[in-house]
């Protein structure tokens, strides 16, 4: 199994704070965006973990070579979208992680839970990680399961999930997730696994000046 941490964006939620800097090099108490989730992955067993880049690339994967020397870079000549981003690099079972929010060293446990849960439950095409007990839900659960698009939201994604090696065959070169999603729903394999970890979503700028 791989990794991917998403870092590919533009950063415009962030308006003025990446006029010069990549989202992901922003820092909340010294420490880079990126360095959060990374410090999490690199203890966990992953084969390959990734990092996709567009915006300033030159600064992130610098950036990378530096800190963190073991990490593959995969620049994206234009914009893949959050689907085509994992698309691109997908040669096996992935865990893709984000930037978006605030993630927290406890929260490794978690995950290698929801890895195991993955790799036994071969019948899980995606899984989600999720927080029932958050505040502003955007995700329906029921049995497990993941109803997408949501309508009565009672959980929030956290933004990281698990998906099968070839799950993304037959979609497009440029494309966002969540219409994977929708269709995952449809043939109910998009399945929510639940965590208690409260990681801060950080991805606006008004977000991100709370810290």
């Amino acid at each position: 199994m791989d990794a991917l941490i998403l870092a590919a964006g533009l950063g415009s939620r962030m308006e003025d704070l990446t006029k010069d800097t990549p989202k992901p090099l922003l820092t909340i108490n010294n420490k880079a965006l990126i360095s959060y989730a990374l410090d999490i992955v690199i203890k966990l067993p992953f084969d390959n973990i990734y990092v996709n880049t567009h915006y300033q690339s030159e600064q992130l994967t610098q950036y990378l070579k530096d800190q963190y020397p073991q990490i593959l870079t995969s620049y994206e000549n234009t914009i893949l979208g959050t689907g085509g981003g994992i698309k691109n690099i997908q040669k096996q079972d992935l865990f893709v992680m984000n930037t978006d929010n605030l993630w927290q060293a406890s929260f490794i446990g978690e995950i290698k839970n929801a890895m195991q849960h993955f790799i036994i439950h071969e019948e899980i095409a995606n899984l989600l990680l999720v927080n029932s007990h958050s505040s502003n839900n955007d995700l329906e659960l029921h049995d497990n399961k993941i109803i997408f698009p949501s309508q009565q939201k009672n959980t929030k994604f956290q933004g990281c999930h698990f998906l099968r090696h070839n799950s993304l065959d037959g979609y497009p070169e440029i494309f966002d997730i969540p219409l994977y999603w929708k269709d995952c729903s449809i043939k109910q394999q998009l399945y929510g696994f639940e965590t208690t970890t409260n990681n801060p979503h950080i991805g606006t700028k008004d977000l991100y000046l709370q810290y």
